[in-house]
């Protein structure tokens, strides 16, 4: 992947992890949230959320422990703090490299197709605090079903859409993803009731 400095926000974000991951064999979950972190919440948000939809997904555990990462980040939105704290146990998680750096590769043409349609719209949804606290509301609760049912069949797909709409929103600075997000968390909802069997 070239280097530029003019780089759209999400293939920065993918250099960004690609940098990181280097040529090691295994590297620490940590890491990865500290290289994104500093971009914000949004590459965050999209990278849970992106792991959830992505076959990763289906790996037992693995939804629980995005939805943790997802309600940490609702928790430092909401006290609109700048950075993402993992606690020990979650940083010092590992991950197979190559095995990251191949979802990379293969997310690399769909974030270019993506990158161009792309605008600095409704730039105040980025930027409001009461935007930003809905936002946080929301992943604290879409995570917290997560982590208490996300092993029934089909629901951590549903529940992720809405997340992956708010984090493009947020990494790439278009508003218009995250009228997406919650126009999407509506239905996700109820459909996710209904797969609980709550509806």
């Amino acid at each position: 992947m070239p280097t530029s400095q003019d780089d759209p926000p999400l293939t920065e974000m993918l250099r960004a992890l690609t940098e990181t991951i280097g040529t090691r064999e295994r590297v620490f979950l940590g890491e990865l949230i500290d290289a994104l972190g500093a971009r914000g919440y949004g590459p965050v948000i999209l990278l849970a959320a992106a792991m959830t939809l992505l076959p990763t997904g289906m790996i037992p555990g693995v939804p629980a422990f995005m939805g943790v990462i997802l309600m940490l980040t609702g928790v430092e939105m909401l006290r609109g703090r700048r950075g993402l704290w993992l606690p020990p146990r979650l940083y010092g998680i590992t991950l197979p490299g190559p095995a990251l750096l191949r979802g990379i590769h293969r997310a690399e043409p769909t974030v270019r197709r993506l990158e161009r349609h792309i605008r600095a719209r409704l730039q105040f949804l980025i930027t409001w605090r009461i935007s930003l606290w809905s936002i946080a509301a929301i992943l604290i609760v879409t995570s917290g079903v997560m982590i208490v049912i996300g092993a029934i069949p089909g629901l951590p797909f549903v529940l992720a859409l809405h997340l992956l709409a708010f984090g493009l929103g947020l990494t790439a600075g278009d508003g218009l993803f995250v009228v997406a997000g919650y126009a999407i968390f509506v239905p996700a909802a109820a459909l996710a009731a209904y797969l609980a069997g709550i509806l």
